[in-house]
């Protein structure tokens, strides 16, 4: 890749994210793996992604990890119960280049991806997932959120959710270019990855509140 002009050029291709998530320690643009896993490991125990040689932080919400926990319990049950692989909630960094490391906010690697059909034990992922979630919030880009669905499916994942519940909205990805766009009446399946599971939007939507009011 060719180096940036200035740090406008570098902080358009971050996708123009808030400039309080590019951490300056060390300076953008010299970040390595190695000072991810610092980040990771001492205090205040960051966990930011590694792009470009910069540290970008991710950031997260209290409505989002509810969403994120939903479909971990109703996903994470399907898999488990057909033992078809693995799901990591938004805590698991995959390695999907030499250089660039990502945490989705949910993930399916199936057993097969695997060596030896085991979860591996190390810091970084170094099987790509075959299926993602994006749950952004109000510090993500629309830019930011396309390079990273482009990146996915460079790295071999197959389906990518992006999955807006506050925005009611949420756009399915078979590819980098081909996507659905559903409401809130769309149901959400997992197509030839996860064949047979389906969650209506509008259940993960009303994660966020009481079903039912006390009497």
């Amino acid at each position: 890749m060719i180096p940036p002009m200035s740090f406008a050029e570098f902080h358009a291709r971050l996708g123009g994210i808030p400039l309080d998530r590019i951490l300056m320690n060390p300076p953008p643009g010299t970040a390595t793996e190695e000072d991810l896993i610092t980040e990771w490991e001492t205090p205040p125990h960051r966990r930011p992604e590694l792009l470009d040689g910069a540290l970008v932080e991710k950031t997260g919400s209290f409505r989002g990890g509810v969403i994120v926990g939903m479909l971990a319990g109703r996903m994470g049950n399907f898999v488990h119960e057909n033992d078809l692989g693995v799901c990591l909630m938004g805590n698991m960094p995959f390695r999907l280049r030499p250089g660039l490391i990502r945490i989705p906010s949910f993930s399916f690697t199936p057993w097969e991806r695997f060596p030896g059909e085991e979860l591996p034990d190390e810091k970084v992922g170094s099987t790509a997932p075959l299926f993602v979630v994006e749950v952004p919030n109000s510090t993500n880009t629309t830019q930011e959120l396309d390079r990273k669905v482009i990146e996915y499916f460079s790295a071999g994942v197959e389906l990518c959710w992006v999955s807006d519940p506050l925005a009611k909205s949420a756009k399915v990805y078979s590819s980098a270019k081909r996507f659905k766009e559903l409401d809130e009446s769309g149901t959400l399946d997992g197509g030839k990855v996860l064949p047979g599971f389906k969650l209506a939007f509008a259940d993960l939507i009303a994660a966020s509140k009481r079903r039912k009011k006390p009497r």
